[in-house]
């Protein structure tokens, strides 16, 4: 059930990571080839409009980038975080609660380490999937802007 869940997160994750950066490629695309159709200036004036636009996508790339890399911190965190929190609540207990808590747990870390392996594969594909359509759409958006300046 874990795994579906992770699996459900990293499909969200990487489809609204996939259509907020074709949004930005794609409108900054058009906005740059308005602009050079609008405002044909000499060569110098431009260029230097180019590069400030460069400028500008690149740190949206690297804002995005950045965004991604703490996404996938703070998954992993939350993920550790459970784990301990788990591991610490089981071992307050005593007793015979005690013996039928590790009863349970052994069985759900059977079953989580069958998983392990399930949601690490999950989360691989996520983060290449998102690499993939961020790098992909950036190309369009660069090719878009090649073609129709």
């Amino acid at each position: 059930m874990l795994s579906l869940f992770l699996k459900v997160l990293f499909c969200i994750v990487s489809t609204i990571s996939n259509l907020v950066t074709r949004l930005m490629f794609s409108a900054t695309a058009y906005l740059l080839v308005l602009l050079i159709h609008a405002f044909k200036v000499p060569g110098e004036a431009l260029q230097g409009a180019l590069e400030q636009l460069a400028e500008a996508i690149k740190a949206c790339f690297e804002y995005l980038l950045e965004l991604i890399i703490e996404l996938t911190s703070s998954l992993i965190s939350s993920g550790f975080d459970l784990f301990i929190e788990a591991v610490t609540s089981s071992a307050s207990v005593s007793g015979a609660a005690f013996g039928t808590l590790v009863e349970k747990t052994r069985t759900s870390l059977d079953e989580l380490l069958t998983d392990i392996p399930e949601i690490a594969e999950g989360f691989s594909e996520m983060i290449s999937t998102v690499v993939a359509d961020l790098w992909n759409n950036y190309k369009n958006a660069l090719g878009y802007v090649t073609e129709n300046a």
